[in-house]
């Protein structure tokens, strides 16, 4: 029963076949197991963004200048620049950003406001190089997007 699955009157299902279409398959499984752990560490930088925002918004709500500190987020591109610049050195200190299966690159932290929280919505993109059987085969990229929000009003 089993042999005539694999070996039919339309053709033969070679060992050869079988083992291309297990390695695409793993090759799949890599590639998603590699972009869940670029997620992952986006994830635990943005909790770090989150808290430097919470120190930042917290000595400004004690000292009664949330709104000065609200304008400094939204107009001062220092202040965005060193979150984006801490973000994306808490990102390399946790995986590598270049390696020679992928590269991350494209990195971009932004900022909305509104009336009651700070929105960060951090996108970048994962280009995977694919080697299989000795060939080169065209990049594979995958978007990835993540966003966490800040509460400012209590």
């Amino acid at each position: 029963m089993h042999k005539k699955i694999i070996w039919d009157e339309r053709g033969d299902l070679s060992i050869f076949t079988v083992f291309v279409i297990l390695a695409f398959v793993l090759l799949f499984a890599s590639i998603k197991i590699s972009c869940i752990n670029i997620r992952n560490a986006a994830k635990m930088e943005l909790n770090n963004v989150s808290a430097r925002i919470y120190t930042d918004t917290f000595h400004s709500q004690r000292e009664a200048n949330l709104d000065s500190y609200m304008a400094d987020l939204h107009l001062s591109s220092a202040y965005q620049e060193a979150l984006r610049a801490g973000f994306i050195l808490g990102m390399e200190e946790r995986i590598q950003l270049t390696s020679d299966d992928y590269t991350v690159d494209n990195i971009h932290l932004q900022f909305n406001q509104y009336s009651d929280k700070i929105e960060y919505v951090v996108t970048c993109d994962a280009t995977f190089r694919v080697r299989m059987f000795g060939n080169l085969f065209p990049p594979i990229t995958q978007h990835i997007m993540l966003t966490g929000s800040h509460n400012t009003k209590y």
